[in-house]
């Protein structure tokens, strides 16, 4: 190998000529041999075309003399082909392989197989024969590689001439003569060679030469070099594209220059690295100055890389760096905080590539820094800002949806907007906003959904239902904004949802309660009124206007001035004093006035005015109210005149009932003695009618005497409750202090006798009581309660009567409760009346006043009575009088 790298290292002006020299004696030589085999076939051929010739010639001579048995003549012509041309050897052999002729007198009796022994170049012969056609009588061969024609004719009987022939001769005479024309061919070539180089010389080499020089002062780096070679060979077209390059590597130097320029300009800093130990720097832009850094000291290692990274930063860009050299990728992106000169921390976005051998171990790094800063702090800003978005996005208060603009497809959607729908995120975001809304609401969406997209608005606002999952509606209201990419088209939309189901609720409300306050002032004739000293405001109610009479189209009077002109002259003045009253006096104040009567009908009205003061002593707050009193002043003036006319009657009335009183005294006085006088009368005859003479009468005389004295003394009874009960009517009550329990013993003394008579259990259940009542009328109610119990507890087996009392909170109550026959509740009212009974007097006797006696009683000393009952389960009577000082009357049952 090394002779060849020897030989292609000589220029190619002598390279080509030997080359070429070289071609020409190998072009000859590749000749000479094909030309030689040619001979060598055409020798073999010609020669063997002659020995086969002869061959058929001797064995046809042979075959003719050999049947003669003439042995001499056999051997003479065997010994003729001597004569032949190259004739080495010609044997005849028998068939038991001896020679019976032969060129050779020596050979002839002798075995062929010893003659093949002493002459070498016979001993292969069988093997020629051996892949012969069976019955060929006659054959030429020539191995390969050798001189010698063998051939072969077979003569009959058995026999065989065979025979060697030698092709030296022809072979050299034929080889001269090819040496003669490789001779001349040699020279015509040699000749045409030189005349080849001198042409290439001429013509390539020295144009070869111009281009190699040009080449080499473009490779120094003059790029403004050019080869000058014309033509349209292979030269020039290397030339011209060599020139091309330099132009092409010309424009390029001087872009890469003017990008070295702007990288030194530029944030850029570019740092390359070997990677060996330490990682020595042997480049650093000088853009590195920006940071306060010259790149000498880190070019001389006075300073390395890693003292300027942050020391939180460092391990982890380094077992990055690593990772990145054993696995790849050659090109990667790191981000951390670099230390500048004066002790600031930047942020670094570091583009670093690789550089490998063959081998694929990393022998450099090359990296791009940028200062990100700024970016890096904005990044921050803008992940605050998205987690701010975030958290304003899930606010409770309202719902937010993104929806698509292609569709109405819900593509995210806030907690509180599920809250309002009603359905879970994942149901909700399967779902569209035109399926949940129904119409009418659908089709003004629809609307404007449109306009949006055909960009006629950016954003729009309405109020609309949406289905919710449980089948009910809400009520919102949306505002629904486009957001669009440069171009605009539409990204996507943003919605707002306000759940205003409450709000609309609150509103109709505040509505129907303004409309029926607007109606209670109407019925009632107040109109009300608001004026902010701070922000010179008025405001009147509706009603205002038309107790005023003035116009509401007007609006309310802009000042107090115009606000009085609307007032009657004569109470102008007391309107004015009353309206003026300064802030300082607290409460509500009242005045009486009418409006003028330009504006209607006299109207009397009271106002009523409060005043409040704004905070941090903006002014104050003045609110009042104008109630019409026409009716009230009107009917206070009748209610004066008939309260004159009332007061005449009660003059007169008094009289009335004074005389009726003393006629009435005197009526009960007649009745008390001019009465009871004859019935004392009747009872004292009939009395002593029955003594005296009560033995002449029979027993039904008797019995009629018996029965008028009943009766007298019936009547007597009945006078004298009716005389008790006109008392009680007339008799004034003398409120005093009455200890009820010696009351009630005074009273029980006196049913003494009746009480033991009809066997009764008396029980008492006071509380301990003292009353400020009139005694006479409650001992009155007292005894016939009592009395009215044991008489219609009587027939009971076990007569019960129990007497109670109790201290109430707004009132006394006593009891009397019995276990008689008890009465229907239906007839309660009908007891208390005078008269009334409900047993009859044959089984019950009694005059049908003590009830109403009682009542009347209860009713004198401010009290009430009432009875509990149902027919054979007794009767409870209670009296209930209000306490001392108690404001309220005595409550129903």
């Amino acid at each position: 190998m090394k002779p060849v790298a020897r030989l292609l290292s000589l220029p190619a002006r002598w390279l080509a000529p030997m080359l070429l020299a070289a071609f020409a004696l190998t072009t000859t030589a590749i000749s000479l041999g094909f030309q030689w085999q040619l001979v060598d076939e055409q020798v073999t051929e010609n020669e063997s075309r002659r020995l086969r010739e002869r061959l058929g010639a001797e064995q046809n001579r042979l075959s003719a003399e050999g049947s003669l048995a003439n042995p001499l003549l056999v051997r003479r012509l065997v010994g003729s082909l001597g004569l032949y041309s190259g004739m080495q050897h010609a044997h005849l052999v028998d068939d038991k392989g001896v020679v019976l002729a032969s060129l050779k007198r020596s050979d002839i009796g002798m075995p062929f197989t010893d003659v093949q022994s002493l002459n070498p170049e016979l001993q292969g012969m069988p093997a020629l024969w051996a892949g012969s056609e069976a019955g060929a009588t006659l054959q030429v061969t020539r191995p390969p590689g050798s001189s010698l024609l063998f051939g072969r004719a077979s003569l009959a009987p058995g026999r065989e001439l065979v025979t060697v022939v030698d092709l030296s001769q022809p072979m050299a005479v034929r080889l001269a003569g090819l040496r003669e024309q490789a001779l001349r061919e040699g020279l015509v070539l040699a000749v045409l060679v030189g005349l080849l180089a001198l042409l290439l010389h001429r013509v390539w080499f020295r144009r070869a030469e111009q281009l190699a020089r040009a080449l080499t002062t473009m490779g120094e780096g003059h790029l403004q070099a050019r080869t000058g070679l014309q033509g349209r060979d292979e030269l020039a077209l290397i030339g011209a594209a060599a020139d091309r390059m330099a132009e092409r590597l010309q424009a390029s130097h001087a872009q890469l220059k003017r990008l070295n320029d702007v990288v030194d300009r530029s944030p850029l800093v570019v740092i390359e690295w070997f990677n060996v130990v330490g990682c020595p720097i042997h480049y650093v832009s000088p853009s590195i100055a920006q940071w306060g850094y010259a790149p000498e000291p880190l070019l001389q290692g006075r300073m390395t890389y890693d003292d300027l990274i942050h020391p939180d930063d460092v391990a982890q860009v380094n077992r990055e760096i690593d990772h990145y050299i054993d696995h790849g990728p050659d090109q990667y992106r790191q981000e951390y905080r670099l230390r500048c000169a004066d002790g600031r921390w930047i942020w670094i976005d570091d583009r670093s590539s690789l550089t490998r051998d063959e081998q694929g171990r990393v022998t450099g790094i090359s990296g791009v820094l940028l200062d990100i800063t700024a970016q890096k702090e904005a990044q921050i800003a803008q992940r605050e800002q998205a987690e701010f978005l975030r958290l304003f996005y899930e606010l409770p208060l309202i719902g937010m949806a993104i929806s698509s603009p292609h569709s109405t497809q819900w593509l995210q959607v806030n907690d509180r907007l599920c809250e309002i729908m009603g359905y879970p995120r994942e149901q909700l975001l399967k779902m569209t906003w035109s399926e949940m809304t129904p119409a009418p609401d659908l089709e003004r969406n629809l609307v404007l959904f449109e306009q949006m997209k055909a960009g006629e608005i950016d954003s729009y606002q309405m109020q609309k239902r949406y289905w919710r999952m449980d089948g009910s509606l809400v009520h919102t209201e949306i505002h629904v904004r486009a957001v669009r990419d440069p171009d605009g088209t539409i990204k996507h939309l943003f919605a707002t949802v306000q759940d205003i189901t409450e709000r609309l609720q609150t509103s109709q409300a505040l509505s129907d309660q303004k409309r029926l306050l607007e109606q209670a002032e109407a019925m009632a004739g107040l109109g009300s009124w608001l004026y902010d000293t701070h922000t010179r405001h008025v405001w009147w109610s509706r009603q205002m206007y038309r107790n005023i009479g003035r116009d509401e189209a007007l609006g309310p009077p802009a000042d107090l001035k115009a606000y009085l002109d609307c007032l009657h002259p004569e109470d102008r003045d007391r309107a004015e004093r009353f309206m003026r009253t300064g802030p300082a006096r607290a409460g509500r104040r009242h005045a009486e006035f009418r409006r003028h009567p330009a504006l209607g009908p006299e109207r009397w009205f009271r106002g009523s005015l409060e005043c409040r003061a704004l905070p941090d002593g903006a002014g104050h707050h003045y609110s009042g109210i104008l109630l019409d009193i026409t009716q009230l002043r009107q009917a206070q003036t009748n209610l004066e005149r008939i309260n004159a006319r009332l007061e005449q009657r009660v003059v007169e009335r008094t009289e009335q009932l004074s005389a009726a009183n003393r006629e009435l005294e005197a009526f009960s006085y007649t009745v008390s003695h001019d009465l009871k006088a004859p019935l004392r009368g009747i009872d004292g005859y009939s009395q002593l009618l029955e003594e005296e003479h009560g033995a002449k009468l029979d027993d039904e005389g008797r019995q009629f005497i018996r029965r008028i004295r009943r009766g007298v003394q019936q009547m007597g009874a009945l006078i004298s409750d009716l005389l008790d009960y006109s008392r009680m009517e007339r008799r004034t009550m003398e409120q005093q202090q009455v200890d009820l329990q010696a009351l009630v013993d005074l009273v029980l003394e006196g049913h003494a006798a009746d009480i033991a008579a009809s066997r009764t259990v008396v029980t008492q259940q006071l509380d301990p009581m003292t009353l400020h009542l009139d005694r006479e009328g409650l001992a009155v109610a007292l005894r016939n309660l009592v009395g009215n119990a044991i008489k219609f507890s009587q027939s009971h087996a076990q007569p019960q009567v129990e007497i109670g009392a109790r201290n109430e909170p707004s009132q006394r109550l006593l009891w009397v409760r019995d276990n008689g026959v008890g009465f229907d509740m239906q007839y309660h009212d009908r007891i208390f009346g005078i008269f009334q009974r409900l047993q009859r007097a044959e089984d019950y006797a009694g005059t049908g006043v003590g009830l109403a006696l009682v009542a009347k009683a209860v009713q004198r000393m401010g009290g009430r009575v009432w009875a509990e009952s149902q027919p054979g389960q007794g009767a409870t009577f209670y009296m209930a009088f209000p306490r001392e000082g108690s404001a309220h009357g005595v409550p129903g049952p």
